[in-house]
């Protein structure tokens, strides 16, 4: 008895004991985690130190050729705050970024619960739909300031042919904005499809079967449960959008260049001039450092909200 309670507590403590590590094994692991990691940390630390070199230069004077560089503080932002231009430049922002998003984000739901249909033309286009995003932004810009030409664009053209127009499109102050708006929609919208596509996906048969044999029509199933649902989608969606928006350059001045007059001069593409054409550096990163702070409380805000809808959904 004595013989196999001793084997029975010997057992019991080899099965206790602590597995011996491998100490050498786990120093070559996490040796080769830093390593795998290592690009990206550099990488995101030379941008923060782009970033910060960018808010150093706004506190100084510098400018193309000028030997010493004075440190002048908040020198920058006071001249731009006194200047009506800078205010124009922070109105076209706001508008432009704000008209896009809401835009977009409309006819992204409409096309999404399009292709969430049985419809047999929304399984043709579905793909056709993502030309748009596969472009570069540049040749976008430039295909439409073709299509745009007052004398012989063809959207005049077509216009032409149901008695309308012509259009001054982009060489127009009072139709430049909204032609660059529609360009962003045209390219753009495919991206808040996806999205929201995805979130109709997930929405199982189940819940609409219920709803329908609660007497709910299509619209009202839509309006009333599919909606609420795929909200955190289209704000998640909207949250890379806005910021997106608010950075935009390359459409705007690939066809306007900020013109006519001040018409669509954003602050990114106002620090591009202020800096790169008229050389006065310390302005121009400002002007850009501004447009980041705006930028900054614009998805901060649409971030809340999209935990405050997550939280209502779930």
């Amino acid at each position: 008895m004595t013989a196999l309670s001793t084997k029975v507590e010997s057992g019991l403590k080899s099965f206790v004991a602590p597995v011996p590590v491998d100490r050498n094994g786990r120093r070559r692991s996490e040796l080769l985690s830093l390593l795998v990691v290592a690009p990206a940390v550099l990488i995101l630390l030379g941008f923060l130190l782009l970033f910060f070199y960018g808010v150093w230069q706004s506190l100084t004077d510098l400018r193309l050729g000028r030997p010493i560089i004075h440190f002048v503080g908040f020198a920058n932002y006071l001249a731009l705050f006194r200047t009506a231009s800078f205010w124009n430049n922070v109105s076209v922002t706001l508008v432009y970024a704000s008209s896009v998003v809401v835009i977009e984000a409309l006819f992204g739901v409409a096309l999404a619960k399009l292709f969430a249909s049985q419809v047999r033309c929304a399984e043709i286009f579905r793909p056709v739909i993502l030309l748009p995003l596969v472009l570069p932004p540049m040749s976008v810009a430039l295909m439409w300031t073709t299509m745009m030409d007052p004398q012989s664009g063809i959207l005049n053209y077509l216009f032409s042919l149901i008695g309308l127009g012509p259009f001054s499109w982009i060489s127009s102050p009072q139709t430049a904005l909204a032609s660059i708006i529609l360009i962003d929609v045209w390219t753009y919208t495919p991206f808040f499809t996806l999205i929201i596509f995805a979130g109709l996906q997930g929405i199982t048969d189940d819940i609409r079967e219920a709803a329908r044999i609660n007497g709910a029509k299509s619209w009202a199933t839509f309006r009333r449960i599919e909606l609420p649902l795929v909200a955190p989608y289209i704000l998640i969606a909207a949250v890379f959008r806005l910021i997106e928006s608010f950075n935009q350059f390359d459409i705007i001045f690939g066809t306007t260049q900020g013109g006519p007059g001040n018409s669509t001069s954003v602050l990114s593409v106002q620090g591009y001039i202020t800096a790169f054409q008229n050389l006065n550096f310390g302005r121009g990163a400002a002007l850009m450092v501004v447009n980041w702070l705006i930028v900054l409380a614009g998805a901060m805000v649409t971030v809340r909200a999209w935990q405050f809808v997550k939280r209502r959904v779930s």
